[in-house]
């Protein structure tokens, strides 16, 4: 192959993974949080309901938490009650500018990389960094995980009454008000 052949081949690839039009498979990706209480024991949550895509440089997520699963179903109920008040704020939502990461992009790499962006929740939004490593698994697929967790404080989302009342139903016992998050997502075309 000669070499200006191969430099289109590179931009023809460099083009299609920025180009627009990916969705998030929901079967092969994961969003989840820990929470610590009684000071040492951790336990895991996660999402079951999170959509997203990446369009003209634009990543957008959309996170359901009534589709909270803590595998204690009282405790999903009162989560959803009391601290995501779901009636009120049905969804999560991160977005962030992509467009920079995906023009430098080739197939089968991996890159570390921080991504500003914004976290709209309980009727807040907040700036945040976002540590990924994303992973070119094709010109079709993407996978973008944390490198780091998401580290969330409650104060910042008007949420910290929501803890406190999760605490008082549980007989006043300890629970962080600040949680890390972390994703595993995968993007189709």
């Amino acid at each position: 192959m000669k070499l200006h052949q191969f430099c289109l081949c590179v931009l023809g690839l460099s083009l299609s993974l920025s180009a627009h039009a990916w969705t998030i498979n929901p079967e092969n990706s994961s969003v989840n949080f820990t929470t610590i209480k009684k000071t040492n024991l951790g336990e895991t949550h996660r999402f079951t309901d999170f959509s997203g895509n990446i369009d003209n440089g634009r990543a957008t997520i959309v996170i359901k938490p009534d589709s909270i699963d803590s595998r204690v179903p009282i405790r999903d109920e009162r989560m959803r009650e009391f601290l995501f008040k779901t009636e009120v704020y049905p969804t999560i939502e991160v977005s962030a500018d992509v467009t920079s990461t995906l023009t430098e992009l080739e197939q089968g790499t991996s890159t570390l990389v921080a991504i500003p962006a914004t976290l709209a929740m309980h009727g807040v939004s907040e700036k945040i960094t976002l540590n990924v490593r994303v992973d070119t698994l094709s010109d079709k697929r993407l996978s973008v995980s944390s490198s780091e967790p998401v580290l969330v404080r409650a104060a910042t989302f008007n949420m910290v009454e929501g803890i406190q009342k999760l605490s008082s139903l549980v007989n006043g016992l300890h629970i962080t008000e600040s949680v890390p998050v972390s994703f595993s997502l995968v993007f189709e075309k």
